[in-house]
């Protein structure tokens, strides 16, 4: 009878954990740094919009909103504002910019580098 060539792995449930913690974090820490630059982009008028947007968690998920009804204010043209016209041109794609700008760059290693750590 022949013998057989076998690699086995163990699968490792508290490091497995760990792994899923980091890359959770590293979505909130992308997220953050998407509002943060989505605040920077958004027109300002008010102030109302840029107060709006903000990070959540829902349905497993990390999301970056803006507008509705958060801290006391209603804004209900946050998508608008984010298709234009705006008065001024450069704020157009407030949020789509806020992604693109953050995604420059070694991104995964950024937010994502210390997963297997």
């Amino acid at each position: 009878m022949a013998e057989k060539a076998t690699v086995d792995f163990k699968l490792n449930a508290k490091e497995l954990t760990l792994m899923n913690e980091r890359a959770v974090k590293g979505l909130f820490q992308m997220g953050f740094d998407i509002a943060s630059r989505a605040r920077q982009n958004a027109p300002y008028v008010t102030g109302a919009l840029r107060n709006t947007i903000r990070v959540q968690a829902r349905d497993d998920s990390v999301h970056v909103i803006a507008g509705g009804n958060f801290g006391g204010f209603r804004v209900d043209y946050a998508y608008k504002r984010e298709q234009g016209p705006n008065r001024d041109a450069s704020t157009v794609h407030y949020m789509k910019n806020a992604l693109d700008s953050t995604m420059l760059g070694d991104w995964q290693k950024k937010y994502f580098g210390d997963i297997t750590k």
